[in-house]
């Protein structure tokens, strides 16, 4: 498997420089590289992963794995063998999601337990401002945090992005 740290990285508990200024640029932070770390030991026998490059990790109740395009099937395994097999370990569920060309498709994956009222885009000088609106009743229905979402969205798609309740 691929991830975002180097092999040395993901096998020792510190951090090297270069995967550090690389992680900052992401805004990734220590919760995910231990769910790297994870998911590495857990997969490391898999040879079918051996090209599967993991992109983000994240999420509290719910974790979501952002994976490259077309290396969906392979992480999910036939029947959802490796997904249920990552999910019992864990003891939460876990949900695959492919790298999406646009802000839009990946909005929707992610939030695909809550109705979105609509994606509204606010041009200013500093650049584009994309908000999320979601009902105010669904606020504790999120699988990830507004701010996880803030993070992941500035690293996949170098856009600003904020979630509102209505």
């Amino acid at each position: 498997m691929q991830f975002p740290i180097c092999s040395v990285c993901l096998k020792s508990n510190i951090i090297c420089n270069a995967c550090a200024e690389k992680l900052g640029k992401m805004d990734i932070e220590i919760d995910e590289i231990k769910i790297f770390r994870h998911l590495n030991k857990f997969f490391k026998d898999e040879k079918t992963l051996k090209n599967v490059e993991i992109k983000r990790a994240v999420g509290k109740k719910i974790l979501m794995i952002i994976v490259r395009k077309g290396d969906i099937s392979r992480l999910v395994g036939r029947g959802g063998r490796m997904v249920k097999k990552l999910a019992k370990e864990l003891n939460m569920p876990v949900r695959v999601i492919e790298e999406s060309p646009s802000l839009k498709d990946f909005v929707s994956d992610v939030f695909f337990t809550v109705p979105i009222l609509g994606i509204n885009v606010v041009y200013k000088p500093e650049g584009e401002v994309y908000t999320v609106r979601i009902p105010k009743s669904e606020r504790m229905k999120l699988p990830i945090s507004s701010d996880v979402f803030t993070s992941v969205s500035k690293s996949l798609f170098n856009v600003n992005a904020d979630v509102v309740f209505e």
